[in-house]
């Protein structure tokens, strides 16, 4: 009994030794290029919330704190929609129901950061939605960038509500280290903030 509750002990710290090796990477995505839509949503008032849910381990390397990222992703949002007035509101409105008479845009950060192998999935964080990331190659740099987009048209007399999950893996050999890494992370942001962008056109468009 001693030895097996010894080999228990043994293959639990075993086991919580390699959850917190698991090392995730943020980095600052580049400077992405905007179409701004130019008299779209002229003089309507715009409430953005963006909650970061992701789960980065402690012994991640963070160059981009979850306060950049949320700031960076609400002012590529105003340049886009620059006659709209933008207010972006504290993360724990995430929860809580729109205003009559605004648009309401919720963004909720499941993923955004890179990790070599299966690694990258201890980082997804639970924001509401359903994702589907299919299979994460092993021996490569893997990144996501997964938003659950909740867009609420409550202008005049509408309640309209419109939801969207994307979600965007990029891998590449480990050739060029963490600029691998770095490459894949900037590829799934900026194609999850094309399609972000693409469905709030379309939902408020209409």
């Amino acid at each position: 009994m001693k030895n097996a509750a010894r080999f228990a002990t043994i293959a639990l710290l075993f086991i919580s030794n390699a959850i917190h090796a698991q090392k995730l990477y943020v980095w600052c995505p580049k400077e992405q290029l905007i179409t701004p839509r130019k008299n779209f949503l002229e003089h309507d008032t715009l409430d953005l919330v963006i909650f970061d849910g992701r789960l980065l381990t402690k012994n991640s390397k963070i160059e981009c704190t979850s306060e950049n990222t949320v700031n960076q992703l609400a002012e590529f949002i105003k340049a886009t929609y620059p006659s709209a007035v933008v207010n972006l509101l504290p993360s724990s409105n995430y929860y809580k129901d729109p205003i009559k008479n605004h648009i309401t845009v919720k963004v909720g950060i499941a993923a955004y950061h890179a990790a070599f192998g299966a690694d990258v999935k201890v980082g997804i964080g639970s924001v509401g939605g359903s994702f589907s990331y299919g299979v994460i190659p092993e021996g490569k740099w893997n990144a996501l960038t997964a938003y659950a987009l909740k867009v609420y048209d409550y202008r005049g007399n509408k309640e309209d509500k419109h939801t969207k999950d994307i979600s965007k893996i990029a891998s590449k050999p480990n050739m060029l280290g963490y600029s691998s890494a770095k490459s894949c992370l900037n590829t799934t942001y900026m194609e999850a903030n094309q399609e972000m962008l693409f469905f709030i056109d379309e939902a408020l468009m209409k």
